[in-house]
């Protein structure tokens, strides 16, 4: 009897162990090379997951073990990272940081315990391989309470016939080369038909090159893989659906738009949030959000998401098939070049004055400097969480911006969303356009007493003449880490000081983004920093080792908006730190490449180049007519500024029968207001001109019209009209002081 009982107890014990246990979820990921078809087009050279763009949807429940293989079938290395999700720091999926890329041929088997519900993605973190297709959806549902709601995952993403190592090329020859792709080269005549030419005219003056929307030009934008996909075109149809959106592009930001109505969001980044209701939902690059839409019997309803460049957008219908269509509102847009530094601020009223001062000090935001670590009680400093009252310690912090507006806008937003965002108040307030300040958590910050509040004030800066990304003025390299400490809570202070989005993505943790919403604020991982603004997050230390924290616009990320988050009590593998010294992914300042110009002409020939890196350049010109006249050019440089560069150098020159003569040179370049390019020289062995001094400016007439003109003291000046008629060719007509003759000819860029 004795042996039964304990037999039934151990037989009990036993199963309970086992209905304890983790269900393992496995899952198998093969990365191959190969094409795909997209409305009849053939995208060649890309890589898929599983055969496709994107690849597989991966669905967990809350408390099961991941447990994915992934297979690397390409040419070269691969790693796939877990947007979003919180794991030990190994299976994180950065190369370099936190494991060891898969090499060709290999696998690696990912396992990690599912802690969390929510929408998510994954994707390459291996140079350009996330541009090229590697990333799919991942849906984590409750373990218990599963949504009523019927539900599906769209992954909005973009999608180009170009490699993306050969887009990030362009790129780095010319940060403004997809301008008149994307139908946004800020132009005078542009200026001129949309009556910005005002705006255009105080942006040069303050040398800014107008807003960028984009960087890339894109053949097509999609919804899980295509531009139009059909949804609940059979069966029964609901009242009410939820949709998990994923923003997995490489670079493209949209807004989304629906035709039934608010569109209304209940979880932002996998995490809920209070439900709250907007007509346009702005979704940065590698956002997730969760929302209700509601469906109409006898209509297919249109959710659309137009890019932010407004150069084309993707379509989801819901509803039944050959039913009436019913589109989205097309999405409210501003032109570019009506968009001031004021406006970009959210402050449209701010005067010339403080714009124009505001430019010429954030140029010296760019100057290389370490990052300042403040302490404070977080007890102390928990006020400091609410836009409504910021302590005095935070605005001496914050008292380097300059002005700069701290803001809860997702993106720069459009004029009537300025204006009046909300729309109704009754009964339930409906807003024109979600702004991280409507999104209010479902859980409240919580702060110890003995715990230790951590400031991190550091800019994020650009330079789209060589195409620099950085924080705090220097790019990525194999020891530059944002230090931290277990325990602590840390507030990130980040200032933009770039005409561009960035939507900054810290891998292993959420944090809070600070704003009106106090101590309800939201939980996310990825924030959108809007240009010319400063956004602020916290979060727990509660990891260790290392993390990345970077832009996730793609080649933002490749060429240096990126830093490594590191515990300095257990810092990761020291053999990872040896082996990101000879990575080019860590090494992006040391990168060279090449762009060069060559006009042929009938009156004279000019040939100007470049080579080179983030800060050192190699730049060579020269000019000849057909008598033998000529005079050529080589300076060594190094960039200090995003404007200013000084150099060394050589000049040689020959006019007509006299001797040729040459002189070492010593300079420096820079840009001033109205965008021209200033360069004094100094010439030792020319007694004649020792001190030479020339400006050059390029003026964009129409989108594919520009005019360039060149002044010297030396008694240089010419003046060149040139149309763009493909990447490469161009038609030109000029006229030259110095060899007293009009011309005209061709132009090749490469």
């Amino acid at each position: 009897m004795n042996f039964i009982r304990i037999f039934g107890v151990g037989l009990v014990v036993l199963l309970w162990g086992f209905a304890g246990q983790a269900k393992v979820v496995e899952y198998k990921l093969v990365i191959a090379e190969g094409s795909v078809q997209v409305e009849g087009q053939t995208f060649s050279q890309k890589i898929m997951v599983n055969g496709s763009i994107p690849g597989p949807e991966l669905t967990f429940h809350e408390g099961d073990t991941a447990r994915i293989t992934v297979l690397n079938q390409t040419s070269g290395k691969t790693l796939l990272h877990w947007h979003g999700i919180l794991l030990p720091n190994d299976q994180d999926g950065v190369p370099l940081v936190n494991s060891l890329p898969i090499e060709s041929g290999a696998e690696k088997i990912y396992e990690f315990p599912i802690k969390q519900t929510g929408t998510y993605w994954y994707h390459s973190h291996v140079m350009f391989q996330e541009e090229d297709g590697v990333y799919g959806a991942i849906r984590i549902l409750p373990k218990e309470s599963p949504s009523k709601l019927p539900e599906k995952t769209i992954l909005f993403s973009d999608l180009s016939h170009e490699k993306g190592a050969d887009i990030h090329r362009n790129l780095k020859r010319d940060g403004d080369y997809y301008d008149i792709y994307t139908d946004t080269v800020q132009s005078w005549w542009r200026a001129l038909k949309k009556g910005t030419v005002w705006t255009k005219f105080r942006s040069s003056l303050q040398r800014m090159g107008g807003m960028d929307y984009s960087d890339v030009a894109y053949d097509f934008f999609t919804a899980n893989g295509q531009p139009q996909i059909h949804l609940y075109e059979q069966g029964n149809l609901p009242s009410r659906v939820k949709l998990r959106l994923i923003n997995g592009s490489a670079t493209s930001i949209y807004k989304v738009t629906y035709a039934g109505g608010p569109i209304t969001v209940v979880a932002a980044d996998g995490l809920p949030v209070e439900p709250i209701k907007v007509n346009i939902l702005p979704m940065s690059v590698a956002e997730t959000y969760d929302v209700l839409v509601d469906l109409k019997a006898g209509h297919q309803l249109e959710l659309r998401a137009t890019s932010f460049d407004n150069s084309g957008y993707s379509s989801v219908f819901l509803g039944p098939q050959n039913s009436k269509i019913v589109n989205a509102p097309k999405m409210p847009w501003e032109d570019p070049t009506g968009v001031s530094m004021g406006a970009m601020m959210g402050m449209p009223r701010m005067g010339f004055w403080q714009e124009f001062k505001m430019s010429y000090q954030n140029e010296f935001a760019d100057l290389p400097k370490d990052l300042e670590y403040q302490f404070k009680s977080s007890q102390a400093s928990s006020h400091t969480s609410s836009h409504k009252g910021h302590s005095m310690n935070m605005k001496k912090m914050n008292s380097h911006a300059h002005g700069m507006g701290e803001v809860d806008r997702i993106m720069n937003q459009a004029p009537e969303t300025r204006k009046n965002n909300l729309i109704s108040s009754t009964p339930t307030p409906i807003y024109n356009e979600l702004t991280y300040g409507l999104l209010k958590s479902k859980t409240k910050i919580m702060r110890s007493k003995d715990e230790t509040l951590r400031i991190i004030p550091f800019t994020l800066n650009g330079n789209m003449e060589n195409y620099v990304w950085t924080i705090n003025g220097r790019p990525l390299g194999p020891e530059t880490y944002i230090k931290i400490r277990k325990g602590e809570r840390v507030r990130f202070v980040m200032r933009n000081t770039t005409m561009m989005n960035h939507p900054m993505h810290l891998h292993g943790h959420f944090f809070r983004v600070m704003t009106r919403q106090g101590e309800w604020s939201v939980l996310k991982h990825t924030v959108n920093v809007a240009p010319m603004s400063t956004t602020t997050i916290e979060f727990e230390a509660t990891e260790e080792k290392d993390w990345f924290f970077h832009c996730h616009i793609l080649y933002h990320m490749m060429d240096g908006m990126t830093r490594t988050v590191r515990y300095i009590d257990t810092p990761g593998p020291e053999k990872f730190v040896e082996m990101r010294k000879n990575s080019k992914e860590f090494d992006s300042p040391s990168q060279f490449y090449f762009r060069n110009k060559l006009l042929a002409q009938s009156n004279y020939s000019r040939l100007e180049g470049k080579f080179f890196s983030s800060y050192y350049q190699m730049e060579y010109s020269g000019i000849a007519n057909y008598d033998g006249d000529y005079e050529a050019e080589l300076q060594l440089g190094r960039t200090l500024t995003r404007f200013f560069t000084a150099y060394i150098g050589a000049l040689a020159e020959q006019e007509g029968k006299s001797e040729s003569k040459a002189s070492p040179s010593l300079g420096v370049t820079w840009l001033l207001p109205l965008r021209i390019h200033a360069n004094l020289k100094y010439l030792p062995l020319l007694e004649e001109r020792p001190l030479e001094f020339e400006l050059e400016n390029s003026i964009q007439l129409t989108d594919r019209l520009q005019s360039n003109i060149g002044y010297g003291t030396s008694g240089k000046l010419y003046s060149e009209l040139e149309w763009r008629q493909t990447k490469h060719l161009s038609f030109t007509a000029s006229y030259s002081h110095n060899y007293k003759s009009f011309g005209l000819g061709l132009g090749y860029t490469y």
